[in-house]
This record gives structure tokens, sequence and C-alpha cells, in this order.
């Protein structure tokens, strides 16, 4: 009896240490595979955490808001630490490289940057003019703009800046955190623009089943190599001359609503609504903002570090956050690069 219970318990180790070896592989590998997912999702998942605290309301975008005089005295700063020019007044050049619209209505110039919420925008000056369709009526707003608005920035090259816009106007711009900006890009004119120039590019290089993601990671090669050259893609900082040009508020896409309020007061705009974004009318179920997770998470480190290379003048001029930071996708004035 003895000699059966040892050779009972001996094979009852043999087994535990069998079971130890197995769950030991599989937690090393594990192990592995997420350290080397590490510096790529980390950043991500920290940021889907963070937007769940906002939703949470313990935060909101309003808690986010950086002044114009506190931003555009960082940009001047970050534009002489990269020796960016800061004058205006003495050359053509420092006009923005973008549709500028006079609204005279309200003496207001707004400088139109693709992709922060401009179509929108354009609608608003559109009412600002009177006209009373309905927004969600208003179509091709960024077609015929000579004929729609008073576009101001097609003079003579001997104009200085001071000649075109007068010191009484009030010009407002808007950026926006460069990846996200990107992303929308890609929704606009790739995954809603099927038989677009773009996806023909692509298509040349993958088969027409390919996935989205696998569109989005030849898109950013096409984009970052300079392959794709388009204004709804190019760095803002230079296009919209933040450097140099007299911006009464640069307002942030995370925070339109807070930028749109600041000026409707600043000008004296009363009873005109502004139009809402498209997934705030419902015809995006998902926001840009949702959908960063699943674009960034597939992506390689090389691959984000390219979109930190292409748009690293972005970054580091407008005070925009990569995804590695807490406070992403707004600015944050105290970080360092």
């Amino acid at each position: 009896m003895p000699r059966l219970c040892s050779t009972s318990l001996i094979r009852i180790a043999i087994l535990i240490i069998l079971i130890s070896c197995i769950l030991l592989y599989h937690y090393s590998d594990s192990t592995s595979l997420n350290e080397s997912l590490r510096s790529i999702q980390d950043p991500v998942v920290r940021f889907l955490d963070y937007n769940e605290y906002v939703k949470q309301e313990k935060l909101s975008s309003s808690d986010f808001v950086v002044d114009t005089r506190v931003l555009l005295a960082y940009i001047h700063r970050q534009c002489e630490l990269h020796e960016q020019p800061l004058s205006y007044d003495k050359t053509r050049k420092a006009m923005p490289d973008a549709i500028t619209i006079h609204i005279p209505e309200y003496n207001i110039v707004y400088v139109s940057n693709p992709k922060t919420g401009s179509t929108s925008f354009k609608k608003f000056v559109l009412r600002l003019q009177g006209d009373m369709t309905p927004y969600e009526d208003m179509e091709h707003v960024h077609r015929g703009q000579k004929d729609k608005y008073q576009v101001i920035n097609k003079y003579s090259k001997n104009m200085t800046i001071n000649d075109i816009v007068d010191k009484e106007m009030y010009v407002v711009g808007f950026i926006r955190n460069p990846i996200t900006r990107l992303i929308s890009g890609f929704r606009n004119k790739v995954l809603r623009t099927e038989g677009g120039e773009y996806n023909k590019k692509i298509y040349q290089i993958l088969p027409e089943t390919a996935t989205d993601i696998e569109r989005f990671k030849v898109f950013l090669e096409l984009v970052t190599s300079g392959v794709i050259s388009d204004h709804h893609f190019t760095p803002q900082w230079k296009k919209m001359r933040v450097c140099s040009f007299p911006y009464s508020l640069l307002g942030q896409t995370e925070t339109t609503r807070d930028s749109i309020e600041t000026m409707m007061r600043e000008t004296g705009i009363v009873g005109v609504e502004f139009p809402g974004s498209r997934s705030e009318r419902g015809e995006d179920s998902r926001s840009t903002l949702d959908e960063v997770g699943d674009f960034m998470n597939p992506l390689s480190s090389d691959e984000i570090d390219s979109i930190y290379e292409f748009y690293k003048m972005d970054f580091e001029i407008l005070g925009y956050t990569k995804l590695d930071n807490p406070m992403f996708p707004y600015i944050d004035l105290n970080q360092s690069f």
C-alpha cells in the first residue's frame, strides 16, 4: 500500500510540473507579445481610457480650451526657436495658403483650413450673408467660392498684409490635432469617395478587397512620402501662416463650440446658430475621435513615427499632443519636445 501511494504521488508531481511548464510557456509567450505591442498599443489605450474619463463628465472639452492670446504667445516663441519670421507687414507671402473669406457684415476674415470644420463654417458664413436655406440642404459649399463668398486673398503680389487686412478686422482660423485631421481626411477622401483619385492610387498597390486598415496604411505611406500632396493633409502651421498672420481667434477644432461662442461674443453676432458636425447631425455613427484607436493600434512603431515626423512642426509649433500624452488630442503648452 505505501508503495502504491508513493507511485501516485510521483505521478501527481510529474503532472503538476507539466502543467506548470505549459502555463509558464504561455505566460512567457503572452508577455513577449504584450511587450512587443506595448509601445504601439499603450498610448492608444491611455487615450481611450482618457476619452472615457471625459465622457463620464468628470471633464468636458471646455476644460481644454486654450485662449488665443496664450496660444499665439506660445506659437510665436516656438516660431522663433525654429527661426520662422514673425513679421507680417513686409511681404505678401505672409498671406495664408488657404481660401481667405471676408464677411463684411461683421468685418470678419475667415481663413479656411480643410478638415477643421470648414464645411460647417462656410455654411455659417452663408447664413450670416442672409442665406436662410436649412443647413442640411446647403450643398457644395466648397464649389464656386469666388461667387459665394468675398474671397480676399487674390490680390497684387506687391501688397502687404497691412494693405489687405484692415487692423479692425476680426481674423479667425481653426487648427486641429494632426492625427485626427489625417484620419478625418482619410475618411472623407478615401472611405467616402470610392471612385476618387486616391483610391485609384491605393488600388494600384492593393486589391479592391483590401480592408480599411490596409488602405489606411498605404494612404499613410503615400501622404508622408509626398506621392499624395493635398491641402486636406498638408501640415497646418505653414499654410495657415500662424507665425505671422494677425489672428484675433485661433480656434481649436477639439473645442469648436467654445471658439464659436467666443467669436460671436467678440463680434456681436446674435441669434445665429452654428451648424453641427457630421456626427452631431447623425450623418456618421462614430466621430473621428471614436476611431483613433481603430486606425492607430494596427500601425507599427515606424508607421506612427512617420506621422510624427511628417507633422513635426504642427506638433511643436501648435502645441498639439501625440498619442502617448494623456491630454491627447488637445493642446498641451507644457510639454517638451
